[in-house]
């Protein structure tokens, strides 16, 4: 990858899922329960680092995590939406939210399964989006042009590193 400018790096990507797990346990304290959806790889990888952290800060609150291969043809792995009560928030997570139609498609059909409560969670939000998808947790926000793409480098799990390229 030639031309990128690092945004955040490890130590700092660190704080932030630290900053977005306190945030989420603030919005769900009383929650008994709570349903993950991540989008494609990286959003499990960021999903995983969020259940981490708050298992430290909610111990008592059980996180059922889904993946949706939004990539290939939308097929779900591990806990499957009918597999949880609609009454479970939900929290769809990705690594960075471009356009929203990746978030808008698994919401929509979340929405359509019935669930009551349905936020996100992203580790970066650019600031144009073609669908109206508001990220209700984010770790960074970027102005970016529309030629700018963020990347999230989780190919090394200790050396986690975010672009902008």
């Amino acid at each position: 990858m030639s031309n990128r400018t690092q945004l955040k790096n490890h130590h700092e990507i660190r704080v932030i899922f630290q900053r977005m797990a306190l945030e989420i346990a603030e919005s769900f304290a009383d929650q008994a329960d709570l349903y993950f959806v991540a989008i494609n790889e990286r959003g499990m990888a960021i999903a995983l680092e969020l259940n981490h952290e708050l298992g430290r800060i909610l111990p008592d609150c059980n996180i059922s995590l889904g993946n949706v291969h939004a990539a290939e043809d939308y097929t779900w792995e591990g806990i499957l939406p009918n597999m949880v009560a609609i009454s479970t928030p939900v929290i769809i997570v990705d690594d960075v939210i471009h356009s929203g139609g990746t978030a808008m498609q698994v919401l929509v059909e979340l929405y359509e399964r019935g669930f009551e409560t349905i936020r996100t969670a992203f580790l970066a939000q650019r600031e144009h989006r073609d669908y109206p998808i508001q990220a209700n947790f984010v770790g960074v926000s970027i102005a970016t042009t529309l030629q700018e793409h963020v990347f999230f480098n989780n190919e090394d799990p200790s050396d986690l590193q975010l672009y902008l390229i």
